[in-house]
């Protein structure tokens, strides 16, 4: 097979998506021996996110930065298909909800990550929630196979936009093999000390934007401060995201700034290392397609809170402490409880080993390889049909 994958978002973004088309295809390619590849990205190549390489591999960069050819692709849809810049696919994959003009002949497949532009959309930029209101119903019409990351997204796209349960099929995301325990301590003890952290924290992962509730988790700390009961710290990494500077100037009002660290984007191996030290580890976002630090921290062995809505529990299995992200006092209560609950923490720690196993990179790539290779046979059916029940 000749495949075709958008690796735009790999190029463009650090985290989110950029990271899940990274590893999806880092995944496929040590997997298939057979097919060839056509990566394709548009605007110029950075050093810090190249094009993979190997003998089954070719890049294509289209030299129209992102915003224009967006414009002429998804705003206009002007038919300049796109296998013009790839060549003759058999396969095109859009990994990050949208699909560009192309042939009829060539199968397509997108992947869906979420629908909050249309549940929540005040966790997105209106620019953004616009942009995918238009663009997702398009490419669900157009697809041949809908790949979503949960089987909640799945269940949601059936009911605003009767997506055809025989194109559904879900392909979950996965953790890195690298995402492991580490007791070393000098290791430990040097990334402690780059980021001045001191036991026990609270760990928090995810950009900086509304959805990720981080002002809800700052509440529910402070909470616990007056009760003189929080951790030592609460310690959040991830980028800058819209609206972030609400989350700082919360922590400026509740005069915590030596409490809570923000330590930004970190690399994977420092995020190991703050999972592994971690006493626990809080994800109470408002919304998610998947979800995947809560899955990281549990291969780390930190036990998890997480949120009751959306993915999240189906992700989470039995191995976290499921909460309502709404409600502050119930966060602040599981904190303290797991924090003080030794027991409560080990038998967290050995329920999440055993649930991130079920998402890895090596799976989700085995399972669209078999899509593809279903589509360019013909078939027509790619439903999960007992999760959608």
């Amino acid at each position: 097979m000749r495949i075709a994958i958008d690796y735009t978002a790999a190029i463009r973004q650090g985290a989110g998506i950029g990271t899940y088309v990274r590893r999806l295809v880092d995944a496929m390619l040590d997997q298939d021996t057979t097919n060839a590849y056509t990566l394709l990205t548009s605007g110029r190549l950075t050093q810090e996110q190249p094009f993979p390489e190997g003998e089954r591999v070719r890049g294509r960069s289209v030299l129209i930065p992102d915003r224009y050819l967006n414009i002429l692709w998804y705003r206009w849809r002007v038919p300049l298909a796109a296998t013009i810049f790839t060549g003759a696919t058999d396969i095109y994959h859009g990994p990050d909800f949208v699909l560009p003009p192309l042939p009829k002949k060539t199968r397509k497949v997108v992947t869906i990550h979420d629908v909050a532009f249309l549940e929540h959309p005040e966790y997105a930029a209106p620019s953004l929630a616009a942009y995918l209101k238009k663009v997702v119903p398009e490419a669900l019409e157009e697809a041949d196979v809908i790949a979503t990351v949960s089987h909640e997204v799945s269940r949601t796209l059936i009911k605003h936009f009767q997506a055809p349960r025989e194109k559904l099929t879900v392909i979950p995301n996965g953790v890195g093999s690298y995402f492991k325990r580490v007791t070393d301590p000098m290791l430990l003890e040097a990334t402690r000390n780059k980021f001045g952290l001191k036991a026990p924290f609270l760990l928090a992962v995810g950009t900086l934007e509304p959805r990720k509730n981080h002002l809800g988790l700052i509440k529910a700390y402070y909470q616990l401060y007056q009760q003189k009961k929080a951790p030592a710290m609460l310690v959040i990494a991830g980028g800058k995201g819209w609206l972030y500077d609400e989350t700082r100037e919360l922590v400026q009002q509740l005069k915590l700034e030596k409490r809570v660290r923000f330590l930004g984007r970190v690399s994977d191996l420092e995020l190991v290392h703050l999972y592994s030290m971690a006493q626990i580890f809080a994800f109470p976002s408002f919304f998610e397609g998947f979800g995947i630090p809560p899955v990281e921290a549990m291969a780390c062995g930190t036990p998890v809170i997480t949120s009751n809505v959306s993915s999240l529990p189906e992700v989470a299995g039995d191995a976290a402490l499921l909460v309502d992200p709404h409600n502050i006092d119930e966060l602040a209560y599981a904190i303290a409880r797991l924090s003080g609950d030794e027991q409560l923490r080990n038998d967290l720690r050995q329920k999440g080993y055993a649930q991130a196993q079920k998402f890895t990179w090596e799976q989700s790539a085995r399972k669209m390889l078999s899509v593809y290779q279903r589509l360019y046979e013909g078939k027509t059916n790619f439903s999960d049909e007992d999760a959608l029940s």
